[in-house]
């Protein structure tokens, strides 16, 4: 992903955003990288989860379609902001047992879901409660004075760039899927620029800490993910893998619904190795085990996101590429796919 146009527009969102997000108290809940459980302000330990704990039937999930998507999409590849909480909770106090938000079937599952009806304009709200990240940091490092103002700093930027995100909300979903996939490009980047206001910062603040501040933070993290620590690793690699058969089943529904002619069959097959690459990059940076430092968490959550920008690219430039190969009819029916509920 172009990262350099990410970071141009830094500097002039921090400036004008953090002026309108003000740490004025201190105070910190996050909840769990989940986007649909308790909101910010009610504390739930663990990491990116679109459910709350590992089930022993999600690898037998894995081969099967899709969950059925609702009547309102709510995505965190249409709407980022709703991630950001998430992102910020896996960055201080991950555990990191729930699948990540931006997989492969959630791509597929986002890109061809019924378009809603009206907007979903409470999707857009500002969810990042700066001022209660602050204080839980502030109470678990106890800062210097010097260190208070960079946490503030801290506090700041993180406000902004859930503002930058709440102001960056669609104005509506298209129901093209190769549009839709366009869009979602644009929101994985626009989160990624949301990030990137807050990675100096958080650098600024964790270097300005002594090794003990340092351990007590660590040991904060590691006391988090405790009681998850049996199946941590197992889940880790549940929630990223992405099995042939998925992408096979993606493919399948592609040629059941186009019927597809032996020219267009050959194009067909270049889809399924575009699938295939970007199946394989996603897979390929997730995480291995949980960094040490906020900052390399950030780091590693910020280059999964550029992985999860060039599958969506792959997927779209591909899918678009073979719908104009397509006869009018054909077309048709290609649009008017739903992975959601087969």
């Amino acid at each position: 992903m172009p990262r350099l146009g990410a970071c141009f527009l830094i500097a002039g969102l921090a400036a004008a955003l953090m002026a309108s997000a003000p740490i004025t108290a201190f105070g910190f809940q996050l909840g769990p990288f989940h986007l649909g459980l308790p909101s910010f302000w009610h504390w739930h330990r663990h990491h990116y989860r679109p459910t709350a704990r590992a089930n022993p039937n999600d690898l037998a999930r894995r081969e099967q379609p899709p969950e059925t998507t609702t009547d309102r999409l709510t995505s965190a590849l249409l709407y980022p902001g709703g991630a950001l909480p998430v992102i910020f909770q896996n960055t201080f106090w991950p555990t990191y047992l729930s699948p990540w938000p931006f997989g492969y079937e959630k791509i597929f599952s986002t890109a061809f879901a019924p378009t809603p009806a009206d907007g979903n304009s409470d999707q857009c709200r500002q969810l990042v409660d700066a001022n209660a990240i602050v204080e839980r940091i502030r109470k678990e490092i106890e800062p210097t004075p010097d260190q208070t103002e960079r946490l503030q700093k801290l506090g700041g930027a993180l406000g902004a760039a859930s503002a930058y995100l709440a102001n960056s909300c669609p104005g509506a979903i298209p129901s093209q899927p190769t549009a839709r996939l366009q869009l979602m490009q644009s929101q994985i980047q626009k989160l990624t620029v949301a990030i990137d206001i807050a990675h100096a910062p958080l650098q600024s603040f964790e270097q300005s800490l002594n090794s003990e501040q340092l351990d007590r933070f660590a040991a904060t993290t590691t006391t988090a993910a405790a009681t998850d620590q049996q199946d941590g690793a197992e889940t880790v690699n549940r929630s990223c893998g992405v099995s042939l058969a998925v992408i096979g089943w993606s493919v399948d529904q592609i040629d059941n619904s186009v019927h597809p002619n032996d020219q267009q069959r050959v194009a067909l097959y270049d889809v399924q190795q575009a699938f295939t690459t970007a199946a394989r990059d996603l897979e390929a940076h997730c995480p291995a085990s949980v960094p040490r430092s906020a900052v390399a968490r950030l780091e590693a959550i910020e280059a999964r996101l550029d992985a999860t920008w060039r599958a969506i690219l792959a997927i779209q430039v591909a899918l678009a590429t073979f719908e104009t190969k397509l006869n009018d009819e054909q077309k048709q029916r290609f649009d008017a796919m739903s992975f959601a509920g087969q």
